[in-house]
């Protein structure tokens, strides 16, 4: 059944003394907004390229069941224009506990969890989503960030209205980040020592005496074509099409995701697809998707048959140069994982992720909150320790 609800929030509520508009959609209620949201993404506070409408319908459409994805809309008081997107999805446990709670939604391919907020309304729309937060016809009272960015306006924002309320910083972590403020070459090399830099130089060297070795960008929609086959098939081939890999086309929903994504964002401009070819066969392929005045580094994949040669290097620092060069690039986010050893090589700026709980404000939601270290603990000492192997840090005697 669709469920629609709106909440007028009038004056009082209201920091900026702006009337707005909050309904809360299903997923197949989205189709009518997708041109102002849409004009909401391009003007956004901060981009989430993960949060636009070509990316976000794809990745429904990937799913099996949507009946837990929620989706606030905040508009004028007119309904004319959306000021803010909020993605959610209604979750039955909390930290492997049975504590109903609001997710800000993250799909498989989502790498940021900030939603989007009209940069001219950013902070009217922000407290239009709390006050509803604080009223959920959900029945949730604790909601679960994810991975939101923690630094920058949209931080500053947050945390103006986060002041306050009964919170729990989960973790968080600095995720390899690109933003040059001096020439390539100088930025290169305060991140590589010379001699990992000449190294680098003599297997690119080494390279071509086995065939012809050449950096190509798909810039036509036939190129683009190919190239997205050729990276399934590159992808496939080496450990992500493993068992746990989750290489794209071990899934045919996620394959159909990633055709349907790359093939509009090529359409829009908004994509760079550059491979490194020896002799026209591609052996390092690397996704790059563009939004404002940045870059997010979305998926990459290389021939492991050619790991001597370090094509994924020589690759990415083929695309550092691209970046550096592409006049509507300022910053590009490497989307990885923390203390990934390849991406804080290269990347020397850090962009701040952090996931927190935070209670809608009822007291049972301050009590939830209040007590949830005790029971991860105690949950700790009856199951074993679920978090990732890269969080983990042993205080064993000896380790």
């Amino acid at each position: 059944m669709s469920v629609q609800t709106e909440i007028r929030i009038g004056a009082p509520l209201s920091i900026a003394r702006r009337d707005v508009s909050v309904q809360l959609v299903t997923a197949s209620e989205l189709a009518p907004h997708v041109d102002a949201w849409q004009r909401l993404a391009d003007n956004a506070l901060v981009p989430n390229i993960f949060y636009e409408p070509w990316m976000v319908l794809p990745a429904i459409a990937a799913l099996e069941n949507t009946g837990q994805l929620r989706f606030l809309l905040v508009f004028d008081a007119a309904c004319q224009d959306l000021w803010g997107f909020f993605p959610l999805e209604i979750q039955s446990r909390c930290l492997h506990l049975p504590i109903r709670n609001l997710a800000l939604w993250q799909h498989r391919y989502c790498y940021l969890t900030s939603p989007l907020l009209d940069a001219a309304h950013a902070r009217e729309t922000l407290n239009a989503f709390w006050r509803w937060l604080e009223l959920n016809p959900l029945n949730a009272h604790l909601l679960d960030t994810n991975w939101l960015l923690a630094d920058g306006p949209f931080h500053a924002l947050w945390t103006d209205f986060a002041l306050g309320r009964t919170s729990l910083m989960l973790n968080d972590f600095p995720r390899a980040f690109y933003q040059p403020d001096r020439a390539l070459p100088s930025y290169i090399a305060q991140s590589l020592s010379r001699k990992s830099a000449k190294r680098f130089e003599h297997r690119q060297r080494l390279l071509t005496h086995l065939g012809s070795v050449e950096y190509r960008t798909a810039s036509t929609h036939d190129e683009a074509d190919v190239w997205v086959e050729d990276f399934l098939k590159l992808e496939t081939a080496g450990w992500k099409g493993g068992k746990g890999g989750r290489a794209f086309a071990t899934y045919n929903p996620d394959a159909e995701y990633f055709r349907a994504v790359t093939k509009e964002a090529f359409r829009r401009g908004r994509a760079m697809l550059v491979s490194l070819t020896l002799d026209g066969k591609p052996i390092a392929m690397r996704h790059t998707l563009l939004a404002g005045r940045g870059a997010f580094a979305f998926r990459t994949a290389y021939d492991e048959s050619y790991a001597r040669f370090s094509p994924g290097t020589l690759l990415e620092l083929e695309v550092m140069r691209q970046a550096y060069e592409h006049p509507a690039v300022e910053w590009m986010d490497s989307c990885a994982a923390p203390r990934h050893a390849h991406w804080n090589r290269f990347y020397r700026e850090r962009r701040l992720v952090r996931r927190s709980l935070f209670s809608c404000g009822s007291q049972t939601g301050d009590f939830l909150v209040s007590t949830l270290p005790l029971l991860r603990w105690a949950g700790k000492l009856i199951a074993p320790n679920k978090t990732p192997e890269y969080l983990q840090i042993s205080t064993k005697k000896g380790d």
